[in-house]
């Protein structure tokens, strides 16, 4: 048997994020964890404050923590930067928004100075959400860009994002949002303010019209260019990424609270996702989830539907004989429960074989080669069998057979 050898390579101490980085991560912790504790401070004594509120409160807390973990983990990743940024910049506004609210609307000229606060809350939310939905998805997970042929989109949406920031700092106040007669203290005024306000608007159309369909389809061409790897790291923010878009569609369309509570508790999921994508922290669990999402959602409608319609049939039989529907329903709930598991099982099977089609494949081989190892009693045949399952089911780059004389 030969044995190669291998030197060590000298075990080098990690290095160390610079002071002042650390400082400017934590301050802005600081602040997001600030105005977290003062929304449920306000919960507590008893002020209106909706739960979709306090869940994205929440959320740029996710956004801020993950953020800076990638920024220092990865030595300034892209990526953590967009976060950490759009996630302070959106509990700006809220916090600000919520001390702007509380001396001009519900207790007048209780907190000086006021009208700053809303003039601060005014040009730090919109900037946040948008850097958040349209640049960060360009560079996602590898913190650059698919090529360099989306350098347009990326510089389009900073310039959109820098004019929606000017029409904040230097435009009115959203009419309804304070009382009659506050004003942006720097706002300006005539034709030049005039044209500023509607620079801001057409800014916010062409993103939600231009740059953000492009990140969109920014993911898809990445995800059908890229290697495995990547594939697995797209997986899990596509995922929760549609959930929120459907969401907020129906949410639009007039489906309630719960379409939104469900967009927000997204949204504040996904820097999440986001982390462990990029540190591609056990990225091969995403398959499993998917898997035994779509199944479950499967069953659940096809069990329902089973109960139903045999509740019916059973009631239609029996009820003229003992003029009953309890024995109906009974009989309804012994039959689900003796073909739950069959059920569960076949549709598990055609998920896997749709949606999760590798590691079904994998299994198979493994299950198939089981069946041969029984019978096999040539060593050659063994040891070719062996490293084929192997490839087949691993896919390693190299593979070798030690077998001892």
């Amino acid at each position: 048997m030969n044995w190669k050898s291998s030197r060590l390579a000298p075990v080098q101490s990690p290095r160390r994020a610079p002071v002042g980085l650390v400082g400017l991560l934590a301050s802005g912790e600081a602040i997001v964890l600030a105005v977290f504790a003062a929304t449920l401070l306000g919960v507590s004594a008893g002020r209106d404050i909706p739960l979709t509120t306090v869940i994205g409160v929440f959320g740029t807390v996710s956004f801020v923590t993950v953020g800076g973990f990638l920024v220092v983990k990865l030595s300034g990743h892209v990526v953590g930067w967009l976060l950490w940024t759009s996630g302070l910049l959106l509990a700006i506004s809220l916090g600000s928004g919520y001390v702007a609210s509380a001396g001009l609307s519900i207790d007048p000229g209780s907190i000086p100075g006021a009208v700053w606060f809303a003039w601060l809350s005014n040009w730090t939310g919109g900037p946040g959400l948008l850097l958040a939905s349209g640049v960060l998805p360009l560079y996602f997970p590898s913190g650059r860009l698919l090529t360099e042929r989306w350098q347009p989109i990326a510089v389009l949406g900073l310039g959109l994002i820098g004019l929606d920031l000017l029409a904040g700092i230097f435009g009115q106040f959203k009419v309804g949002t304070y009382p009659p007669g506050v004003e942006n203290p720097l706002s300006l005024g005539g034709s030049l303010g005039g044209l500023l306000a509607q620079a801001g608007n057409l800014a916010d159309l062409v993103f939600v019209l231009v740059v953000f369909p492009s990140a969109v389809v920014a993911l898809i061409v990445r995800y059908e260019r890229s290697n495995a790897i990547e594939r697995q790291q797209l997986k899990p923010f596509g995922v929760l990424a549609g959930i929120v878009v459907g969401a907020l569609l129906l949410a639009f369309l007039g489906a309630g609270e719960i379409a939104w509570l469900v967009a927000v508790v997204g949204l504040a999921l996904l820097p999440v996702t986001i982390g462990i994508a990029v540190l591609r922290y056990r990225l091969y669990d995403i398959d499993r989830l998917i898997s035994r999402s779509i199944a479950y959602g499967a069953m659940t409608l096809i069990v329902a539907g089973l109960f139903l319609g045999s509740t019916l049939a059973f009631q239609a039989v029996l009820a003229p004989i003992t003029r009953s529907n309890e024995l109906g329903v009974a009989g309804s709930t012994l039959l689900v429960a003796a073909l739950f598991q069959p059920i569960r099982r076949r549709v598990q099977r055609l998920i896997d074989r749709r949606f999760n089609r590798t590691h079904y494949d994998a299994e198979r081989t493994i299950a198939d080669f089981s069946s041969r190892l029984r019978d096999q009693v040539d060593l050659e045949q063994l040891r070719i069998e062996i490293l084929a399952t192997v490839t087949l089911t691993v896919e390693p780059s190299s593979v070798s057979l030690w077998l001892r004389e």
